[in-house]
């Protein structure tokens, strides 16, 4: 009998006799419990790729080295300049400013006078004044007051006047051309150089190079026997002990 309908039938059986049991009360014909094996695993070892075998070019660089020669930078030819004129300078006396007649203002003449004035009239006033700790109204009579003044007086009116000033003559430097501006013609020579270059004393070299495959023994777990679960019948005495 297969290990599902065992669990099925003994499922049954054991609900049948508990209620056998329960509505009759009679005893236990058979026993059975549940059971469960764990799974059995072993480890093996074996042997895996852990790097490709593969294959690289190892590449020697090429060796390089200098050399001079001689290079023409610039050809010969033929330049032109031009030669400026040439200029020197002159003296000579020439008017600066004109003789001119121009006008003066002689100021007027002042005199300063003094006379006197009348600048207050006399007559009578009240004040009051302290006169034995006592404050009495008093009616004073004032004098005329005088004052001197002065004041200007024109003793020649302002006048204007006439006066010549002469020419003013000086010297100024005149620009007079000596040679005039001419073209000649010259020779640039070449222009030489040497310089430095680069050549190659050995070219690159490549080699292909072949790197092998390689392995690492790992252990790796397996399992030999898988785990079960089902029913067992046991034997309970004064229960189960047929």
């Amino acid at each position: 009998m297969s290990t599902k309908k065992l669990m099925i039938a003994v499922s049954a059986l054991a609900v049948l006799g508990t209620v056998s049991e329960t509505a009759a009360g009679g005893r236990a014909v058979a026993c059975y419990e549940p059971y469960r094996t764990a799974p059995v695993y072993d480890t093996v070892y074996e042997n895996v790729e852990v790097n490709p075998g593969y294959s690289r070019v190892e590449v020697t660089p090429a060796i390089y080295g200098t050399r001079s020669r001689t290079v023409v930078v610039r050809e010969e030819s033929v330049g032109y300049r031009t030669i400026p004129a040439e200029y020197a300078y002159q003296r000579e006396r020439v008017e600066i400013y004109p003789a001119t007649r121009v006008a003066r203002t002689i100021p007027a003449e002042v005199r300063t006078r003094y006379r006197t004035v009348k600048v207050a009239d006399g007559g009578y006033d009240w004040e009051w004044r302290w006169i034995d700790g006592r404050k009495v109204l008093c009616k004073v009579k004032r004098k005329a007051r005088y004052q001197r003044v002065a004041e200007t007086v024109v003793v020649r009116e302002a006048r204007t006047v006439y006066e010549t000033v002469p020419a003013e003559y000086g010297y100024r430097k005149r620009k007079v051309m000596v040679s005039p501006e001419r073209t000649e013609r010259y020779v640039i020579p070449a222009r030489y150089e040497t310089v430095e270059e680069q050549v190659v004393v050995q070219p690159e070299q490549r080699r292909l190079v072949e790197v092998p495959p390689s392995y690492q023994r790992v252990a790796r777990k397996v399992l030999v026997q898988e785990g079960s679960e089902g029913w067992r019948r046991v034997h309970i005495r004064r229960h189960c002990d047929d």
